[in-house]
């Protein structure tokens, strides 16, 4: 005997999953149509299909990422569902400790003044740099940097290179809505020499005007600084198409406390400042 089909309407109500996020689960090939017309494209579930749909409502309210609550649907196996929930526990309590975190360094920033740096401007002289440059998703510039000041140090130390100042991060001007930004963490010298072989390369920042303000804490609550300082330039200032400037002043490498971070933030300007 034939099983019943659901056309998709009625499929949607019955797990109370929207038509729009069926057809999405459709491509992804999470939960796919017992039937498609070939003529019309119209889908239609099987009743069994009715239990994948419930348990991908209630893994979708849990804000699983998709390709993990694929692997349940196909998987079927309890030790692979608990595997994944467990891991997942785990990321959502490390965000729930990250809010908690920018909640209070922007509590502490409107109850401690002393946290409001003012912006001042200032002339940077040109500069050589080790560098390491990359294009990667604005999600994966910590990882990049991570990765990359390691391997800039080894070669400072190889070319027998005189760190100049703080470490520090180029990032465009103008984000794009693409999937990847560039980015190039850098470590300023006193002078020019030979990188050894891989990926450090000597380059150099310009010379140029900058509006300067400081982060302090963390750096998940540091839009608010470059909203406060992107503000000041529109009212005060011209605004500069070259790369923005992050510094490091107060990192990783000086602090396991992210509260006491202290990150210099350089926004390019030109012209005469009101």
């Amino acid at each position: 005997m034939t099983e019943p089909l659901l056309p998709i309407g009625a499929f949607s109500r019955a797990t109370l999953l929207s038509v729009k996020a069926l057809r999405n689960y459709h491509e992804a090939g999470i939960l796919v149509p017992a039937s498609v017309d070939p003529q019309t494209g119209y889908r239609a579930y099987a009743l069994s299909q009715l239990t994948d749909g419930a348990v991908l409502r209630r893994l979708r309210e849990l804000d699983l990422p998709l390709e993990a609550a694929k692997q349940i649907l196909l998987a079927r196996d309890p030790a692979v569902t608990q595997r994944i929930l467990a891991t997942h526990q785990a990321a959502m309590r490390e965000r729930l400790e990250q809010a908690q975190r920018i909640v209070t360094e922007l509590q502490a920033s409107v109850e401690q003044p002393s946290m409001h740096t003012p912006v001042h401007v200032r002339d940077e002289p040109a500069a050589h740099t080790l560098a390491v440059r990359g294009t990667v998703p604005e999600r994966q510039f910590a990882t990049f940097l991570g990765d990359a000041y390691p391997s800039i140090a080894d070669a400072v130390r190889s070319a027998s290179a005189t760190p100049s100042g703080p470490v520090g991060a180029l990032y465009s001007a103008v984000l794009q809505d693409e999937e990847a930004e560039p980015i190039e963490a850098y470590q300023p010298i006193a002078a020019p020499v030979t990188p050894p072989p891989g990926p450090v390369v000597l380059s150099e920042l310009p010379a140029m005007r900058v509006a300067v303000l400081v982060h302090a804490g963390s750096y998940e609550s540091i839009t608010e600084t470059y909203r406060a300082l992107g503000a000041w330039v529109a009212q005060h200032a011209s605004w500069s198409e070259l790369p923005v400037r992050e510094s490091y002043l107060i990192s990783y490498t000086e602090t396991a406390d992210p509260a006491d971070f202290r990150t210099e933030i350089l926004w390019p300007i030109v012209g005469q400042v009101s």
